[in-house]
């Protein structure tokens, strides 16, 4: 008995990480983001907006510092102000340690699936390219499932970032990743199981950085090594199959007519809103791939 409900178990653990399937590729672009967020592939709309943490429950001190003249707008969101504004996430910090018996440390980042921080498989996207400038080091830190957005641990898979004066774009393929101690696992097994993306400033106590990132995408995304044709969104619609829209010259046919008048939302690829309202019969794009929201239902257009 115990047998069959631990197969159970496993069957309805393997359905539920097969439902959580993010697109192939992605790119969050600054000049094209008004909201702060970065658009997966996941259908949870708390996935990808921009968030920070530092060392405070460690014992620290240390802190970004923003440019004072952007401030959060009517729905609480910072990021989206203040990437319209300096056309990336630009910001200073200062670490600072109290407390500490590590090096302090100053992160941001964003969850992949959902703020409650599911495991996805993210190997798809083969690595990972990130367009920035940094006046000191810092590294990508590819946050396991269910990890505190507060953690630095070490047992994570990451990138090391060389600093740059200028804006440049790098690529870093899985391969590359390291990890200082952990359990026995290869880079290829550990990100089935992705969370977050994180950006970390770490050094000793009174190091103090600028830097402004502008890109982040899969391998080759941010220098178009890879073409931006190439980033897509088509298991976003695995619950609302394409047979309910057909392309025309025009836009899309909306051919399943219950559709018909329910409110939508059409975004870009960068989650940018294009236009709402009632969904007419043949709804008129200004470009294609799109996303569009009806109700809980999220419908890759394309």
């Amino acid at each position: 008995m115990k047998l069959f409900f631990l197969f159970i178990l496993l069957f309805f653990l393997s359905i539920c990480y097969a439902d959580r399937v993010v697109a192939p590729a992605f790119l969050w672009d600054a000049s094209k983001d008004t909201l702060g967020r970065v658009i997966t592939g996941s259908p949870d709309e708390t996935s990808g907006y921009w968030w920070d943490y530092n060392d405070e429950n460690s014992g620290g001190l240390s802190q970004f510092i923003w440019p004072s003249d952007v401030k959060e707008n009517e729905m609480a969101n910072f990021y989206g102000p203040l990437i319209q504004s300096y056309g990336g996430i630009q910001g200073s910090f200062v670490l600072r340690k109290k407390d500490n018996t590590s090096n302090p440390y100053v992160g941001l980042g964003f969850n992949i699936w959902s703020i409650e921080q599911e495991g996805v498989d993210i190997s798809q996207w083969n690595g990972l390219c990130v367009e920035y400038s940094s006046s000191t080091d810092f590294r990508i830190k590819i946050g396991y499932e269910n990890e505190r957005y507060e953690s630095i641990n070490d047992a994570d898979f990451w990138f090391k970032v060389d600093a740059s004066e200028s804006i440049v774009a790098v690529d870093f393929p899985w391969a590359k990743a390291n990890r200082l101690w952990g359990p026995v696992m290869e880079s290829s097994e550990y990100i089935k199981k992705i969370s977050s993306l994180k950006f970390v400033f770490t050094g000793p106590d009174s190091t103090t950085g600028d830097f402004k990132i502008t890109k982040i995408g899969s391998l080759g995304i941010c220098d178009g090594t890879v073409p931006v044709e190439s980033v897509s969104l088509p298991r976003l619609v695995a619950s609302a199959p394409m047979a309910r829209f057909r392309k025309v010259p025009e836009g899309f046919q909306v051919l399943d007519k219950s559709l018909v008048g329910k409110p939508y939302v059409l975004f870009d690829l960068n989650g940018v809103q294009i236009r709402s309202g009632n969904l007419p019969a043949l709804l008129k794009t200004p470009a294609a791939p799109a996303i569009l929201r009806i109700k809980e239902r999220i419908h890759y257009l394309r």
